[in-house]
């Protein structure tokens, strides 16, 4: 059996890269939080970016015939007097209401104060009987 020259001890990079984590653990935990902090504001701002150019360019397209059918020439001038007295001649049915007195056998479990409600509720004495 022939055992072959190793030279122990001696450190690749992957071993002083593991000690180099083992003496300080912000190596462990502190770097890969920063690299996702930093990462993640980079594809949020991408993001954003991306949702205000899409809301640009359907705001900003519109063809000539929408532009033409928005111009002011074919649109009436609001004048609020007269929506006032439009909205008054309108037959709104608001003056045509009852008080209404509901029963209260119509909505049980709702008591009007705590004595009738005590007073519903089977005593000891009669649940006896």
């Amino acid at each position: 059996m022939v055992f072959t020259n190793k030279s122990y001890g001696v450190a690749t990079p992957a071993d002083k890269f593991a000690q180099a984590i083992k003496k300080r653990p912000v190596l462990y935990f502190g770097l890969p939080f920063l690299l996702t902090v930093v990462v993640g504001s980079f594809a949020l701002s991408e993001l954003t970016a991306t949702k205000y150019n899409v809301h640009d360019n359907r705001t900003k397209a519109m063809t000539k015939e929408e532009g033409l059918k928005l111009s002011s020439k074919s649109r009436r001038k609001l004048d609020l007097q007269e929506e006032y007295w439009r909205l008054q001649a309108q037959d709104i049915d608001d003056d045509d209401w009852e008080i209404k007195r509901v029963d209260s056998q119509a909505a049980p479990g709702v008591t009007t104060s705590p004595t009738a409600k005590s007073a519903s509720a089977p005593t000891a004495a009669s649940a006896a009987k």
